[in-house]
């Protein structure tokens, strides 16, 4: 019951904080609310929320290389972004769990 009120609540918060970020700056300022901190709050709770969730948060990092290897170079230049480098750890992220799994390889147990 508790973990169902609390979906609940980071839904609604994600979902307003989403909405506050896509507002007019003119009512942002009325409200005397920084979009920074709107912006960094989401960030900050949708990673969170991704870490919890590995699975979900390595088809997000995949999803994400795939989308920005595939962004013009132009663009890529410009934020000083190197397409090799991004093609090579989309190849790590991809390859390093599947070989880890293929060789029996275990994680250390905590400490």
């Amino acid at each position: 019951m508790v973990t169902d009120r609390a979906r609940y609540l980071i839904s609604f918060l994600i979902i307003m904080l989403s909405i506050g970020i896509n507002i007019g700056q003119h009512v942002l300022s009325m409200l005397n609310v920084n979009r920074n901190y709107l912006l960094i709050t989401l960030v900050a709770i949708s990673i969170a929320g991704l870490l919890a969730h590995r699975h979900l948060f390595f088809i997000v990092l995949v999803s994400g290389l795939t989308v920005s290897i595939n962004l013009p170079a132009e663009m890529l230049q410009q934020n000083h972004i190197n397409p090799d480098i991004l093609f090579a750890t989309l190849l790590a992220v991809i390859i390093a769990p599947t070989g880890i799994k293929l060789l029996g390889w275990k994680a250390p147990p905590p400490t």
